[in-house]
């Protein structure tokens, strides 16, 4: 199932709803409470890194991941993000704070 939209609590929801999984079900799979879920699908809270790997898990990773790669930047996204989800938290925040500290300097690459 490939989803456009740049919503991930949409894209979860849709996904969960795919698989026929209830609210309850998610919830009690991920280790979260069905409050925090709600939360989620409707976009006010984003997962944490740990979450959202458990969501992947759930509502299966190939499904979400592995969507046509048509941009160099999408391609890139791809490879950050399966550095970023293999890492652990702290790195992938070394790793994000890094990236931002290189993109305030692009002016200098050329």
């Amino acid at each position: 199932m490939r989803t456009d939209s740049t919503n991930i609590g949409e894209t979860i929801r849709l996904l969960r709803n795919a698989r026929e999984i209830s609210k309850s079900e998610m919830a009690e799979m991920i280790g979260i409470s069905i409050s925090h879920l709600e939360k989620i699908e409707a976009g006010t809270r984003r997962p944490g890194i740990d979450t959202y790997q458990k969501i992947l898990k759930v509502i299966g990773a190939d499904t979400v991941i592995r969507n046509k790669i048509e941009t160099v930047q999408e391609q890139c996204v791809e490879k950050v993000q399966g550095i970023l989800m293999s890492s652990t938290e702290s790195q992938a925040l070394f790793m994000t704070k890094v990236l931002e500290s290189m993109a305030q300097n692009m002016e200098l690459v050329g």
